[in-house]
């Protein structure tokens, strides 16, 4: 199931359409013996333990346990304890960016993480300062009549990926980064994106990044997908849209300039680029946030 289709099994109160589902302690159980993919998800364990599967292989999440997985893995709840409370957030490519804007919350070597450590295990005082986001988050979306709903969910949003950023932060600090990349697959996809961050907005094309690695574009192609879920032409597209979003947000910037600085052949080229990535165009969506700052 997508997040889509689990949304319909839920409350209006705890998701909005498209956007967002969080699933709070009291609705968890819902969750058991569902097949969930093609999600992003977070999910997280205060308290007691659950049987996990990923992709086939078996976890315990016990207390403190955390994950943050991609849209390709397959997820299936399948045992927990009586005891059980736990929370599962998810989000959709356009919710997130447009919450986070230009940040990137965590360390960038967090994507490899995922992959080889899908379960963290935090203190409790972190689990703690999570919870307490995750809580202001449900009591807005419990809020179906407040005015600003819709602004305050993208805060708190933002707000609980910073504080887990932060965390992962710390955690990289006490930790061999070099550990994590256990394979050749994990040196491609690192390396790549420490390219794609530095280069994205004046190379737009996989052969320049295959080139820089030594590598084919569909070599290149082939590893990014499987390790990430992703194409190599969507993560730079995904980053070139974040910075777009960026610039819109200042008046002064035009939106030929936007186009030039991020090399596209012209305005209209940018602008077909934007609206198929967000299905606003980029005035649509400059006006949509001046008149969310004047109101």
């Amino acid at each position: 199931m997508t997040q889509k289709e689990l949304s319909l099994l839920f409350s209006p109160n705890c998701h909005m359409d498209g956007q967002i589902l969080l699933i709070p302690p009291a609705e968890f159980c819902r969750l058991k013996g569902k097949i969930i993919d093609g999600s992003r998800m977070f999910m997280f364990v205060c308290n007691g333990n659950l049987d996990l599967e990923l992709n086939g292989r078996q976890y315990e999440m016990n207390e403190y346990s955390f994950f943050d997985i991609m849209e390709m893995t397959t997820a299936r709840v399948n045992k927990s304890s009586l005891d059980l409370r736990a929370w599962c957030l998810f989000v959709t490519f356009n919710f997130a960016s447009e919450s986070l804007k230009s940040l990137r919350p965590g360390p960038l070597n967090i994507l490899l993480e995922q992959q080889n450590i899908p379960i963290w295990k935090f203190s409790k005082k972190e689990s703690d300062l999570l919870e307490g986001q995750l809580l202001l988050l449900k009591d807005t979306l419990g809020n179906m009549t407040h005015y600003y709903r819709q602004e305050l969910v993208e805060l708190y949003f933002r707000s609980f990926s910073l504080e887990l950023g932060n965390i992962m932060f710390t955690y990289e600090e006490d930790a061999d980064v070099s550990s994590s990349c256990v394979g050749k697959r994990d040196f491609i996809t690192l390396n790549f994106m420490k390219l794609v961050f530095k280069n994205f907005a004046v190379e737009h094309k996989i052969k320049f990044y295959a080139d820089a690695l030594c590598i084919s574009s569909k070599h290149l192609t082939r590893v990014i997908k499987e390790m990430t879920g992703k194409t190599p032409y969507t993560i730079i597209s995904d980053e070139i849209v974040h910075q777009a979003m960026n610039m819109l947000e200042d008046d002064k910037i035009s939106v030929g300039r936007i186009a030039e600085e991020l090399r596209f052949s012209d305005q209209a080229a940018f602008c077909k680029f934007f609206k198929k990535k967000m299905n606003v165009s980029p005035i649509v969506y400059r006006n949509k946030g001046n008149k969310g700052r004047s109101s």
